[in-house]
Protein backbone atom coordinates (compact mmCIF):
# COMPACT_ATOMS: atom_id res chain seq x y z
CA UNK A 1 0.00 0.00 0.00
CA UNK A 2 1.17 3.42 -0.91
CA UNK A 3 1.48 5.95 1.31
CA UNK A 4 0.30 9.13 1.25
CA UNK A 5 2.79 12.18 1.28
CA UNK A 6 1.85 15.15 2.99
CA UNK A 7 3.59 18.69 1.85
CA UNK A 8 4.05 21.04 4.77
CA UNK A 9 2.05 24.34 4.26
CA UNK A 10 4.78 26.85 4.11
CA UNK A 11 4.23 29.55 6.40
CA UNK A 12 3.60 33.30 4.93
CA UNK A 13 3.80 36.31 6.49
CA UNK A 14 0.59 38.31 5.91
CA UNK A 15 2.44 41.24 6.23
CA UNK A 16 5.17 40.83 4.24
CA UNK A 17 3.13 42.18 0.70
CA UNK A 18 2.79 45.59 2.45
CA UNK A 19 7.03 46.00 2.66
CA UNK A 20 7.87 44.45 -0.97
CA UNK A 21 8.70 47.28 -2.97
CA UNK A 22 6.17 48.96 -5.84
CA UNK A 23 8.78 49.81 -8.29
CA UNK A 24 12.65 48.43 -8.90
CA UNK A 25 15.35 49.78 -10.93
CA UNK A 26 18.56 47.68 -12.09
CA UNK A 27 21.94 49.18 -12.76
CA UNK A 28 23.02 45.99 -14.06
CA UNK A 29 23.89 46.21 -17.71
CA UNK A 30 24.38 49.83 -18.40
CA UNK A 31 27.84 50.24 -18.89
CA UNK A 32 30.30 51.99 -16.86
CA UNK A 33 28.24 54.92 -15.30
CA UNK A 34 29.89 58.36 -14.36
CA UNK A 35 27.88 60.06 -11.43
CA UNK A 36 26.05 62.79 -13.58
CA UNK A 37 24.45 59.57 -15.35
CA UNK A 38 23.67 57.34 -12.40
CA UNK A 39 22.02 60.96 -10.99
CA UNK A 40 20.58 61.52 -14.39
CA UNK A 41 18.60 57.60 -14.54
CA UNK A 42 17.67 58.51 -10.57
CA UNK A 43 16.16 61.24 -11.22
CA UNK A 44 14.32 60.29 -14.00
CA UNK A 45 13.13 56.83 -12.28
CA UNK A 46 11.91 58.67 -9.05
CA UNK A 47 10.33 61.57 -11.14
CA UNK A 48 8.28 58.80 -12.75
CA UNK A 49 7.51 56.87 -9.57
CA UNK A 50 6.27 60.26 -7.62
CA UNK A 51 4.13 60.51 -10.76
CA UNK A 52 2.42 57.28 -10.32
CA UNK A 53 1.92 57.71 -6.81
CA UNK A 54 4.19 55.47 -5.44
CA UNK A 55 6.47 55.18 -1.89
CA UNK A 56 8.53 52.22 -1.55
CA UNK A 57 11.21 51.73 -4.25
CA UNK A 58 13.87 49.21 -4.63
CA UNK A 59 17.35 49.86 -6.62
CA UNK A 60 19.61 47.19 -7.56
CA UNK A 61 23.20 49.03 -7.81
CA UNK A 62 25.44 45.21 -6.97
CA UNK A 63 27.48 44.65 -4.85
CA UNK A 64 30.59 46.86 -6.34
CA UNK A 65 32.83 43.27 -6.84
CA UNK A 66 33.66 44.36 -10.49
CA UNK A 67 34.16 47.93 -9.99
CA UNK A 68 37.45 49.67 -10.36
CA UNK A 69 39.75 48.35 -7.48
CA UNK A 70 37.01 46.32 -5.92
CA UNK A 71 35.46 48.94 -4.44
CA UNK A 72 31.81 50.47 -5.05
CA UNK A 73 31.21 53.02 -6.87
CA UNK A 74 27.13 53.63 -7.69
CA UNK A 75 25.83 52.09 -4.07
CA UNK A 76 27.73 55.14 -1.83
CA UNK A 77 26.91 57.86 -4.43
CA UNK A 78 23.33 56.52 -4.69
CA UNK A 79 22.99 56.56 -1.36
CA UNK A 80 24.26 60.03 -0.32
CA UNK A 81 22.50 61.58 -3.33
CA UNK A 82 19.37 59.74 -2.23
CA UNK A 83 19.61 60.96 1.14
CA UNK A 84 20.18 64.69 -0.06
CA UNK A 85 16.43 64.57 -1.48
CA UNK A 86 13.37 66.58 0.23
CA UNK A 87 11.02 64.10 -0.71
CA UNK A 88 13.11 60.87 0.38
CA UNK A 89 11.86 59.86 3.75
CA UNK A 90 14.37 56.55 4.60
CA UNK A 91 16.97 54.94 2.30
CA UNK A 92 18.43 51.56 3.75
CA UNK A 93 20.14 48.25 2.44
CA UNK A 94 17.46 46.09 1.02
CA UNK A 95 16.69 42.74 2.60
CA UNK A 96 19.03 39.89 2.41
CA UNK A 97 15.45 38.38 0.49
CA UNK A 98 16.14 40.75 -2.19
CA UNK A 99 19.60 41.66 -2.45
CA UNK A 100 20.94 42.62 0.49
CA UNK A 101 24.39 44.44 0.53
CA UNK A 102 23.82 44.94 -3.51
CA UNK A 103 20.57 46.65 -3.13
CA UNK A 104 18.89 50.01 -1.38
CA UNK A 105 15.40 50.41 -0.32
CA UNK A 106 14.06 53.97 -0.31
CA UNK A 107 10.81 55.24 0.97
CA UNK A 108 9.65 58.25 -0.69
CA UNK A 109 6.96 61.20 1.25
CA UNK A 110 3.38 60.18 0.74
CA UNK A 111 2.69 63.41 -0.37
Amino acid sequence: MAKKRFQKKQKTNKYDNLSKPQAEFDFHDRGILTKPEIKKLTDEFLEECRERGLTKILFITGKGLHSKHGMPVIKPFLKKYLSSLPYVFRVYEGRFDRGGSGTLEVILDSE
